[in-house]
């Protein structure tokens, strides 16, 4: 009786541990068969002498996600730290330009942001960072080349006219 039991306990085991393991191969699966819809190009820079150094940093956009997640990264790559001044709660702006130049979306459009004037040290190697998440529904209007990001800046510099961030803007790509 003992050896019976035994053994129906052991094919007991085995069973379970075959069922684990199939599930975990099917998640595996279905995420390794998500479709990259958008992915970032290169970023493009229009001004090379700035203040501060800026970058996006963008997540590929998956069919099934409910947005993308963006980055912005302003860098102050000198060796004395950098005072700005914000005229809002808002440190930066993202905007979709079409192929023409035309603003479709930016990101503060659904936003409240408060009006107090607020000041911020960056301080020398140091970086502030801004995230926005650009929505499904706005992405599906990408639907050809030539759609950009396009972050804007709000901080200016209480000790120079010169500018605070380089322009840059990072094309969108399709993938079909």
């Amino acid at each position: 009786m003992r050896k019976v039991l035994g053994a129906i306990s052991l094919l007991a085991l085995i069973g379970c541990t075959g069922g684990v393991n199939s599930d975990v191969q099917a998640n595996h699966a279905k995420q390794i068969n998500k479709k990259v819809i958008l992915t970032a190009g290169n970023e493009m820079q229009t001004m090379d002498e700035s203040l501060l150094h800026a970058k996006l940093e963008i997540s590929p956009y998956y069919q099934d996600a409910k947005s993308m997640a963006v980055e912005l990264i302003v860098t102050n790559s000198s060796s004395v730290g950098v005072d700005l001044q914000f005229n809002s709660g808002m440190l930066a702006d993202l905007w979709l330009i079409d192929p023409k130049g035309q603003k479709v979306w930016a990101w503060s459009d659904t936003m409240m942001f408060t009006q107090a004037l607020k000041q911020i040290r960056i301080g020398a190697g140091k970086s502030l960072k801004t995230q926005f998440n650009v929505p499904s529904d706005i992405l599906s209007k990408v639907d050809k080349r030539g759609f950009t990001l396009q972050p804007k800046f709000k901080g200016r510099s209480l000790e120079t006219n010169s500018p605070i961030v380089n322009d840059i803007s990072v094309e969108l790509r399709l993938d079909h």
